[in-house]
């Protein structure tokens, strides 16, 4: 199945035609803010250092009944990006991190689909893409996305959230919700990724990477072979698990490098040395990203040292900077305005168009 459904995508695109090659504007590898669902504020965010901005838009508002759309928040965004001469780098946000929490619409958790959701231990609660006609209905709405924004060339890049499922299904089987495997997760995560490279063909396409570990070199294999490229919701340079010369995400980067995009955040708690509190929680399993920070309890970690992980290690071409807190963002625009790398579009990260940039 693997081989058959590479092979397809890159071959043709959604309507079964020849993809035509990707316009040279959009690439523009470099540093972006991330905004998460916050609203651009053009004075803070549309600045020099930036090429643009990375937001999330949530499945529901885009989506508010099965096969109605509505991506007029993605329009006036543009508009405004539009008229700054910036790009957008927009991430399609299904999973959520916060108790009672959920970005999936209400249509989708319908006994017709399984129930459709399942409960993270964040609380928040995550579609199953496991479950087919879930899945069909994720695929539908890419392409949706697709038929509207591929064309456009402000549209930098399309990310897809965290691979974590985020709960622990195999101690605690959830009622309601089909049965959760390793395989099975793993063959719905390369489903999407065929659907949003199809409906994305002159588009850069990034899956955010971290979690199961054991699935992880399967996954970014057949990445790789569909031009999908790859990145994590932190980029963090001290000690923590990514770095598991076995088990962490870090180690896969370089294998991807040259061959397709790599684009990563630095989100809000990657700011911050890791107090006791997170380092115990980080243990236990839990997301990087997914930990509160209390700013009064950590230490701010220098700004060269997330670039320096970016660029030796992670061989990043686009890193996206959390704007909160905003002592913080504001140390990152300090940084970014050396000469060094305000001379350089790309602000010191890899400017080279991968071979699987784009489908071809």
């Amino acid at each position: 199945m693997q081989h058959l459904l590479a092979a397809t995508l890159l071959c043709l695109c959604a309507d079964g035609v020849a993809a035509p090659a990707a316009p040279s504007a959009k690439w523009h590898p470099g540093h972006y803010v991330f905004l998460n669902l916050a609203d651009i504020n053009p004075k803070e965010h549309l600045t020099a250092q930036f090429r643009g901005v990375q937001k999330c838009y949530g499945w529901p508002a885009l989506e508010p009944e099965e096969g109605r759309y509505d991506f007029s928040a993605i329009k006036a965004d543009l508009a405004l990006l539009k008229k700054h001469g910036k790009q957008l780098v927009l991430q399609v946000q299904y999973k959520a991190f916060g108790k009672g929490q959920r970005l999936v619409p209400a249509y989708i958790q319908g006994p017709q689909y399984g129930g459709g959701v399942y409960r993270a231990s964040s609380g928040s609660f995550d579609p199953v893409p496991w479950n087919r006609k879930v899945g069909e209905r994720m695929d539908a709405f890419f392409a949706a996305l697709g038929r509207e924004f591929d064309a456009d060339p402000n549209v930098e890049a399309v990310v897809l959230p965290e691979t974590a499922p985020s709960a622990n299904f195999g101690k605690a089987p959830q009622a309601g919700v089909e049965r959760y495997t390793e395989a099975g997760y793993l063959e719905a995560l390369k489903q999407r990724l065929t659907a949003m490279r199809r409906a994305f063909p002159r588009t850069v396409v990034i899956q955010y990477v971290n979690y199961p570990a054991g699935l992880l070199p399967e996954l970014t294999d057949y990445m790789k072979s569909v031009g999908v490229g790859m990145g994590g919701p932190d980029v963090y340079p001290r000690p923590h698990q990514y770095f598991d010369p076995e088990k962490g995400a870090y180690r896969l980067y370089p294998k991807m490098s040259g061959v397709v995009p790599l684009g990563a955040a630095v989100q809000s708690p990657d700011y911050f040395v890791a107090s006791k509190q997170r380092t115990a929680a980080f243990d236990s399993g839990k997301e990087l990203g997914s930990v509160q920070v209390n700013p009064e309890d950590e230490k701010p970690i220098p700004v060269g040292e997330h670039l320096a992980l970016a660029q030796e290690k992670l061989k990043l071409n686009y890193l996206f900077w959390s704007a909160h807190p905003r002592p913080c963002f504001e140390n990152v625009k300090t940084f970014l305005a050396k000469p060094e790398l305000a001379r350089d579009p790309a602000g010191g990260l890899d400017a080279r168009l991968p071979a699987k940039a784009f489908l071809k």
